[in-house]
């Protein structure tokens, strides 16, 4: 029996949209931000690793962080945020750990 015996048909690979500046951390995926230090967000879809130049930004806590349409955090505050990245059909949520 040949290898393509054992082969399952998975389909095509779905895009998925990412942020670069992500990192993993706690079992999520997290972006870091610095209060007072803005931190411009790139987005890719893979795969393939293609930029991505629109998107929305909603977020849960604007207490604690503000996005700007072009991607740019802003940390106001210590705390966790979560913002939800929308490109076309793809959407994506990260936690945005806030810090001094």
């Amino acid at each position: 029996m040949g290898l393509n015996a054992c082969k399952k048909d998975l389909g095509p690979i779905k895009d998925n949209l990412t942020v670069r500046e992500a990192v993993l951390s706690g079992g999520f995926m997290q972006i870091p931000v610095k209060i007072g230090t803005p931190l411009q967000i790139n987005l890719a879809v893979n795969p393939g690793n293609r930029s991505v130049t629109q998107a929305t930004y909603t977020n849960k806590h604007p207490e604690i962080a503000t996005y700007s349409n072009t991607g740019l955090v802003t940390g106001l505050t210590v705390g966790k945020d979560t913002v939800t990245i929308r490109s076309g059909e793809l959407n994506v949520w990260y936690i945005v750990n806030v810090t001094k």
